[in-house]
């Protein structure tokens, strides 16, 4: 395709306008955010307010978002975050492909996606992360074949594996207390995220450091709970309520559904079954997360959540929001214990014509992100 490329801007034969998002851009990209959901049977809009500054760089993550132009108005945007991760049991740079928003009126627009790859591309210039990798929605039928069928100038997709989000209800009763976190137990915490991750495939490196600078996303330590077995530590996570900075909203229902949400309700509600919230209700749920389980305590993972009902009940959440590798232990003994509402995603890694330094790819890999940084 033909075009400039000066300082971070690249301009394209047909005038649209790509470059690195900057504060000036704030208003703009938030609309786009507002303005095109995610479909499928509930169509939600994952914003940014009151500033799309306020959710960047989270734990040592290194946040670039590209956007372009046509005519003065903002018609697509897409979000590159790099931080050190677990790749094969070693640290490495990866980065993850997110918020890739085409506007409403510049669906079918394939150069402009293409334009914008091309610009990523050049603006990581002679230090790209050692791989890419990026999540889709299962039910969304659409992107999935345009970009596993690969060429058209696009990046290739390779799959990796499905990852399911659940939703746990949030109840008035807990089984089993928790310990409050505190700094003498920071330490222990670090170990146990770590080898946790060594274990997995993209689970983030932690530290001191990136565990205290959540604070700063409002996640101060005050807020993580810790499961002990026999003096050891088996279980860290913490209630990461990020709705001051991300919002997930109910957009709308697809037809059936929307007809049958109040019946839904009610006929759920003795048992657990989360609800579904009216159309333009910002989700009521917060994350579990940093979330870490010592090797063979998956069967934990229920019990671990039941403490987080009373703290989360105090906050205002309904939900709890668990990310796991599909048909995991950990995801088998969630839904042995609770009614759950689930979204699977499938993790690719994305590849330009010049191969990562490191393939994501593994016969046994159990791929492992932490949502909350998704």
């Amino acid at each position: 395709m033909a075009g400039t490329v000066a300082h971070r801007e690249l301009i394209t034969a047909r005038g649209v306008r790509f470059a690195v998002a900057e504060d000036a851009d704030d208003a703009a990209i938030r609309r786009l955010l507002r303005e095109n959901a995610m479909e499928g049977a509930i169509c939600v809009t994952f914003e940014r307010e009151p500033a799309y500054a306020r959710g960047a760089n989270i734990a040592g993550g290194r946040d670039r978002t590209i956007i372009a132009f046509s005519r003065d108005r903002l018609v697509c945007m897409g979000r590159c975050t790099r931080r050190p991760t677990w790749v094969a049991g070693q640290e490495a740079s990866v980065g993850y492909l997110a918020e890739l928003r085409l506007d409403a009126g510049a669906l079918g627009r394939l150069d402009i996606l293409k334009g914008g790859y091309r610009f990523f591309r050049e603006t990581e210039g002679d230090n790209p992360a050692a791989a890419y990798f990026t999540s889709i929605g299962a039910d969304n039928d659409r992107a999935i074949r345009l970009l596993e069928r690969g060429g058209l100038g696009l990046p290739a997709y390779e799959f990796l594996a499905e990852f399911e989000t659940f939703l746990v209800t949030v109840a008035r009763h807990s089984r089993r207390p928790l310990t409050v976190a505190s700094p003498e137990h920071l330490p222990a915490m670090v170990r146990l995220l770590n080898d946790h991750g060594q274990r997995h495939q993209l689970s983030p490196v932690w530290s001191v450091g990136s565990l205290l600078s959540l604070e700063q996303h409002g996640l101060p330590l005050s807020r993580f709970r810790l499961l002990f077995e026999g003096g050891e530590l088996v279980a860290s996570g913490a209630l990461w309520d990020q709705r001051a900075f991300r919002q997930t909203v109910i957009q709308r229902y697809a037809p059936l559904l929307s007809f049958a949400r109040p019946i839904l309700n009610a006929v759920g509600r003795p048992f657990g079954l989360p609800r579904l919230p009216r159309p333009g209700a910002t989700l009521p749920a917060a994350f579990l997360s940093p979330l870490a389980l010592a090797d063979g305590a998956a069967a934990l993972l229920p019990d671990f959540v039941e403490g987080f009902f009373a703290p989360a009940v105090e906050a205002g959440v309904e939900f709890l929001t668990v990310g796991l590798p599909a048909h995991s232990p950990e995801a088998a003994a969630l839904r042995r214990r609770f009614h759950l509402r689930t979204w699977r995603s499938r993790f690719y890694q994305v590849q330009w014509a010049e191969k990562s330094v490191v393939d994501l790819r593994g016969n046994r890999a159990v791929y492992f992100p932490d949502v909350a940084l998704l």
